[in-house]
């Protein structure tokens, strides 16, 4: 049998050099630094030959400064030894030291830049630049969690160039370099710094691997109150966004012990409550219908319990608050004052954990733990009040008789599915109930499922898909025997976010997408429960609604002390059927209402009304120094949904209403310019930003209305303009043994209804002041640390009294009742406001124990400031003062953590 046309000898030949080649080939690519050897007949060679030498025969990279060590003869070779041993020993004499990065890559070090650098993970290899040009790129972690740290700082030394996370944790940084190796600083608030070294081989990676932060031990004279990077006031590029760290809220006096997060967010310039402890917050003069509330990307409709008395945020479980006054990015919209976004944290991927909390009149217990360790893990917190026992033991008649309480249960589960997929599942729910001495109990309640999904499709690209369903429901239950019944209102929405960021360069990035948001309104509907009653029953067509949006946000730094970000949002409205539109003629006499002419009738998800604009967005900023920086932006932002309400604060008879062919859509437009400045190494932040408002179709209710529900309740509203302006000023000292900050606001808020119809005309058509115009706003928050486990903290506010309107006149008519005659709308004022609040903190002796836990004394109002929150008038025209909390109120609590 013929096997080769070639002799066997030559064919066994090749063969043996073919299987020799390849496994000459397998010693070299698999050579290990570790068992290279050196020899006696290497010394009296210059280092920079032979290492040269050693990786042309072992395919290995030796990365070392040439000048510095490079010229000196290998000596004091005697017998045959591993290299890397004797180069360990050779070059301590230069203050140098060897580091193996890789099996076949090796780090030449300064001794003094080689402490420098994270034990841990520090010394990275990536692939060498392309035409002198590093791509940079990575991932910042926060190693408990195993959940991205956002708006992370990473400097690359030496090139003096940086960037922060996105969203997702991710960075992108692009920078030219002639050096071997650079040295990457990486810096987050609350977490220790992270200082590594880059080198640039042909043998290294493509990315580099995700870096993991330990949060920081903070000793007494570090003590930090702000939750941002150092100088993020100065480089970011929006105006009006303020933002608080949970562990800065949580210094502030509390009201019986409970954490307050939208108080904390009071006591920023711009942001008021209409009252003591008044539900909900005021932004710029907007009223509480103009905020839009979000925790994990699900609205909040009512965003506090017991009429304000709390928020509906579990201090435990919360990470962050950020409040955007004004439009911001992009991706923002549907309310015209400003955007309240929670962000909740995830559980600990390592271990369980216990936190909580013991009041006077409420309690908290948070768990959290691993479901799969480094992966997976879940946060599950509650919180239940209990404050009828307080009612009980005062000796007001009226408070005795009433009771109190609510309770919630925040649950969030997160996975990262791969180093390019993460999920999580946030679930909220709340209860309230309220009676005050009558036969008429209020509750309402707050529900709420979140699902997000992070995807990066790059380096320089990722995504996050925000899937919320969002439901509130109020209730009003009158026992009264004679005249019982119920009265509901409520919304449910779906909401559906698509947001894609893309790193462009260091200096550009665009932030693009979707959003979709589905709402089911219930305006209102009222049964009676005792059938002789003679209560009207109505139920109000529900308003089903569709708001769509395209959004895009470019952020440019065109140069390092001017920057822009520009965006545009396309809105679009959709009001659908089924259900009755009544239409109503205007052109009546000034002492009638508004009378129906017409009825339209629609079916089933037929178009009653479409609205749609366009949403443009810039700021501007300029940096006059590294520590100083001017500002100024324009925002302009549609608002589709309406809330109802004849009070200054949040009630379960508030409702909401959509726009259609009785209601525009609000419009608003805002301008600012503001001046940052930070001193002493941003030890100290000093501010100053102004602003003017203008917002179209805003709402009130025409004079004379009847203000209980009823099907013709849009007959009985009008709109007009809102304008507002103002200048708030910010001083703040981040840091130290004692800190806190200043802020003072000046501001107006006014409304004007003028029409060519009598009825739509308040004021005469001209200005006059809102419900929540208060011109003058002060709050001073101090905390001073005593030692290491004892601290005391103070809160002061002011602000001008609330305008009112008042009877100024009374007549009566043979013996008829009298007849009040009042004042132009909203002509008088309150007395002014200002309260003082104290508490004292007490924390174990040794931090390094498992159990943790603190004793809270606080006392609010210290000096029993009686603080009007209303007046009301009866038919003689007498007034009766109302104050939530005249008295000084101390309380005891205590906080634990295992």
């Amino acid at each position: 049998m013929v096997i080769s046309n070639f002799p066997i000898s030559f064919s066994l030949k090749r063969l043996i050099l073919f299987f020799g080649f390849f496994l000459y080939l397998g010693t070299i690519f698999s050579q290990d630094l570790k068992s290279v050897y050196i020899y006696p007949s290497d010394n009296g060679t210059v280092v920079n030959d032979y290492l040269s030498k050693i990786e042309q025969d072992y395919q290995v990279d030796f990365i070392f400064d040439e000048d510095k060590v490079g010229n000196f003869a290998l000596n004091g070779v005697i017998a045959p030894r591993y290299l890397l041993n004797y180069l360990q020993e050779y070059l301590k004499v230069f203050d140098h030291q060897v580091v193996l990065v890789k099996p076949n890559v090796a780090l030449i070090l300064p001794a003094e830049l080689a402490d420098r650098i994270n034990p841990t993970s520090g010394f990275l290899v990536i692939k060498p630049p392309t035409e002198g040009r590093v791509n940079l790129t990575g991932e910042i972690y926060d190693v408990d969690l195993n959940e991205p740290l956002v708006g992370a700082q990473i400097v690359v030394e030496s090139v003096n160039v940086g960037g922060t996370t996105d969203l997702n944790g991710r960075y992108f940084i692009s920078y030219h370099t002639n050096d071997k190796y650079n040295v990457v600083r990486t810096h987050y608030k609350g977490f220790d710094p992270y200082i590594q070294l880059v080198a640039y081989s042909k043998f290294g990676d493509e990315k580099l691997p995700r870096t993991l932060l330990d949060p920081e031990i903070t000793e007494l004279d570090d003590v930090i109150i702000q939750a941002n990077n150092p100088d993020r006031n100065i480089s970011a590029k929006l105006t009006g966004m303020e933002s608080l760290g949970i562990e800065s809220i949580k210094s502030l006096p509390t009201f019986m012990g409970e954490v307050d997060l939208i108080g904390g967010l009071t006591t920023l310039p711009g942001v008021s409550r209409a009252g003591e402890l008044a539900s909900g917050f005021n932004v710029r003069g907007g009223n509480l219908g103009q905020n839009l509330v979000r925790q994990d990307g699900a609205t909040i409709y009512n965003p506090s319990h017991l009429f304000g008395f709390y928020s509906a945020f579990n201090p435990d479980i919360v990470d962050d608050v950020t409040l955007i006054k004004g439009g911001g990015n992009a991706k923002y919209g549907s309310r015209v004052s400003s955007i309240m976004d929670v962000t909740l944290r995830s559980g600990d991927t390592r271990e369980y954990q216990v936190t909580g909390g013991l009041g006077m009149v409420s309690s908290r217990l948070s768990v959290e733990g691993p479901l799969i360790k480094d992966k997976s893990s879940f946060i599950l917190g509650g919180r239940l009040a209990y404050p009828n026992w307080a009612l009980d033991i005062t000796k007001n008649l009226q408070l005795t008789q009433s009771s109190a309480n609510f309770g919630d249960l925040t649950a969030k589960l997160s996975h990262t599915i791969d180093k390019n997929n993460f999920i999580s599942l946030t679930g909220y729910g709340s209860f309230d109930n309220f009676s005050l001495a009558s036969d008429s109990v209020f509750s309402w309640e707050n529900k709420n499922i979140a699902l997000k999904w992070g995807h990066n499709f790059s380096p320089t690209t990722g995504s996050q898909l925000t899937l919320a369903v969002s439901s509130y429901n109020s209730q009003l239950h009158n026992k009264n025997e004679i005249e019982g019944f119920i009265y509901e209102n409520g919304v449910t929405s779906t909401n559906l976010t698509y947001n894609l960021e893309t790193v462009i360069s260091e200096a550009k990035q665009l932030n693009y997408g979707l959003e979709a948001n589905y709402s089911l309104i219930n305006p209102g509907e009222s049964k009676n429960t005792i059938p002789s009653s003679n209560v009207l029953e109505f139920d109000i067509d529900e308003h089903k609604t569709l708001e769509t949006a395209l959004f895009a946000q470019y952020n440019w730094d065109i140069t390092d002390q001017f920057a822009v970000s520009a965006g545009l949002r396309y809105s679009q409205y959709y009001r659908l059927g089924k259900g009755t539109v009544y239409l109503y003629d205007y052109n009546v006499r000034e002492s009638q209402f508004p009378e129906r002419r017409d009825t339209l009738n629609y079916g089933t998800n037929e178009l009653i009304d479409f609205q749609h604009g366009l949403e443009p967005r810039v700021s501007v900023r300029y940096k006059l120094d590294p520590s100083t920086s001017l500002k100024a932006s324009y925002y302009r932002t549609y608002q589709y949904l309406h809330l109802i309400s004849n009070t200054t604060t949040s009630s379960p008879l508030d409702y909401w209403l959509s726009s259609g062919p009785n209601l525009d859509p609000e419009i608003g437009d805002q301008i600012s310019l503001g001046i940052f400045k930070n001193l002493n190494e941003n030890l100290y932040e000093l501010s100053a930003e102004g602003y003017y408002r203008n917002i179209k179709n805003v709402i009130d209710y025409i004079d004379g209305a009847e203000i209980k529900l009823s099907e013709s309740i849009e007959g009985n509203l009008i709109q007009g303009d809102g304008v507002a302006y103002g200048l708030e000023f910010l001083a703040r000292k981040n840091a130290g043994q004692l800190n806190g900050w200043l802020s003072y606001t000046y501001s107006r808020s006014l409304l004007k209804f003028n029409s060519m119809y009598d009825v739509l005309t308040l004021n005469e058509g001209e200005l006059y002041p809102s419900q929540y115009d208060q011109p003058h706003n002060i709050s001073v928050v101090m905390n001073y640390t005593i030692s290491k486990i004892l601290s005391f903290s103070a809160n002061f506010s002011y602000a001008t009294g609330r305008p009112i309107t008042v009877p100024i006149s009374k007549f009566s008519y043979f013996g008829y009742p009298t007849v009040n005659s009042y004042s132009e709308r909203n002509e008088f004022r309150v007395p002014d406001y200002h309260r003082l609040d104290v508490s004292l903190t007490l924390k174990g002796e040794n931090p390094e124990q498992r159990f943790q836990g603190e004793w809270v004394l606080s006392i609010f109002n210290v000096y029993g400031r009686n603080n009007v929150f209303a007046v009301s008038f009866d038919q003689y025209g007498r007034a009766s003062k109302v104050s939530i909390v005249g008295n000084m109120f101390p309380s005891l609590s205590y906080n634990f953590k295992f």
